[in-house]
């Protein structure tokens, strides 16, 4: 059905999704603010130093697995309850809204496993069951506990020795056929979906999870888990013409979804979900047999925050397609030309309290701004911040129309100080710089070590 497939998209991406900026706090890196040496030589050796402390920072993450394997395993075990949960609920829905047909009416626990053993008797066994409905119009409010095992195989032995393929109508349908696990008790708290369950005629779907709801689990080793709507969540697509669902072909014109508010709490664990969202437009295509319509993602936005214990980690990205999609897009070509690529921005910020290979968290920022408007080259800005140590760094990408690209950096100290890379696949050596004048040489040794050596023939090893 159309309404679960959209309300299933929205919970689904809102547990899959749940990671990364906007919202709580954080800490912050305050951007380098460090005593500016007097000569320009220092300024050079300040510029290196600066260099191997958010080097040394970031290698540290190399044993990531390791530091945040307890988060990890948490996140593991308990996240696929939660699918499992909203995956019944989902279920409820659909079940409850076929029979509702549009009136006002309240289902108990054992109207809603009378509904769901129609068709889907197989895959849930109530160990105990005390989940109300309130169906009202377009809305649907689902309360109360549950004690539930889900389907795991069948019981052939069992299917075998009682030649139920040829004694017992529906076999497959009958639970006692069926092995179930991953015991749970579900918690469901105010959840309240509102969607067009009713299929008339229409040009305009849409979609609400409201805020308020949660959902919360705890599995057979004492593992709990919750998932909470803090903020409304909608979803929408738009057609040209009115039609009921049943009869529609293609796809919409537009499409929206915008999930905002979700947090997942288990253990230490909490992970904030500020704000999902997109919006797409149909685009043709010409492929030079048939004409192909699909939906296109012109903005996608991400913003998150993940809390552990002291550390954390904020996510904020926002990708823009910046190509006219209202004209007919030629790919008869197989590749990009010079008329036909993708132009578009995006900006990513990473923010927050990490060890890496410190001893106590750390505040951190990367700040990436990128840019593609040419169909050879490409630009960035980087912003690196650890603690009081920052690095600005330019980079561009030239021959993207080419099997091998060239991709130019320069590495630049708040204090004038810089280092240009012409190609960094192919680095060999380059001058860093004050004022236009060289200080010290950077090079790569037979050990693939980089080495500085000063004009003042000290020498420096960047790290690791």
């Amino acid at each position: 059905m159309l309404q679960k497939t959209l309300i299933a998209m929205m919970c689904s991406l809102s547990l899959v999704a749940c990671g990364g900026g906007g919202g709580g706090s954080s800490g912050s890196a305050d951007g380098g603010q460090v005593t500016t040496p007097a000569s320009d030589l220092d300024k050079a050796k300040q510029l290196v130093k600066t260099t191997n402390a958010i080097v040394s920072y970031y290698d540290g993450f190399q044993n990531i697995a390791d530091q945040y394997k307890v988060p990890t395993q948490v996140i593991n075990d308990t996240s696929p309850d939660l699918s499992r949960a909203t995956n019944l609920l989902l279920v409820i829905v659909e079940v409850v809204t076929q029979d509702a047909q549009g009136q006002t009416k309240t289902y108990t626990a054992q109207q809603i496993q009378d509904l769901i053993n129609q068709d889907y008797a197989h895959n849930f066994k109530f160990k105990s069951n005390n989940l109300t409905v309130q169906v009202t119009g377009t809305s649907i409010t689902i309360s109360g506990n549950a004690s539930v095992q889900y389907w795991q195989a069948f019981n052939w032995d069992k299917v075998a020795a009682d030649n139920a393929w040829n004694n017992v109508n529906h076999w497959y349908s009958d639970p006692a056929y069926s092995i179930y696990g991953d015991d749970t008790e579900v918690t469901v708290s105010n959840l309240v979906l509102e969607a067009p369950f009713i299929d008339t005629a229409r040009t305009a779907y849409n979609y609400k999870i409201q805020n308020n709801g949660k959902i919360s689990t705890k599995n057979l080793k004492n593992q709990t888990a919750s998932f909470s709507f803090t903020a409304d969540s909608t979803a929408s697509m738009v057609y040209a013409t009115a039609e009921t669902m049943e009869n529609r072909e293609g796809i919409p014109d537009q499409a929206t979804l915008k999930l905002q508010g979700l947090v997942f709490e288990s253990a230490d664990v909490k992970v904030t979900l500020s704000e999902l969202s997109f919006s797409a437009k149909k685009v043709q295509f010409n492929n030079g047999v048939d004409p192909l319509e699909q939906l296109i993602p012109s903005e996608l936005v991400l913003k998150g925050l993940v809390g552990y214990q002291q550390e954390s980690l904020n996510l904020e990205a926002k990708f823009n397609l910046n190509n006219d999609l209202s004209k007919v897009i030629d790919v008869s070509a197989g590749q990009e030309t010079s008329t036909n690529f993708i132009n578009a921005n995006l900006n990513v910020k990473l923010s927050g309290n990490l060890k890496g290979a410190n001893a106590a968290p750390t505040p951190f920022s990367i700040d990436i701004a990128a840019k593609r408007a040419e169909f050879t080259k490409g630009t960035a800005t980087v912003a690196v911040v650890v603690d009081k140590n920052a690095l600005d760094i330019d980079l561009t990408a030239k021959d993207l129309d080419q099997d091998h690209q060239i991709i130019a950096g320069v590495i630049k100290h708040k204090n004038g100080a810089s280092i240009s890379i012409a190609d960094v696949d192919n680095f060999t050596s380059a001058n860093i710089m004050v004022s236009g004048k060289s200080y010290g040489t950077l090079t790569k040794n037979s050990s693939g070590q980089y080495v500085v050596k000063f004009t003042d023939d000290t020498i420096t090893y960047i790290a690791p």
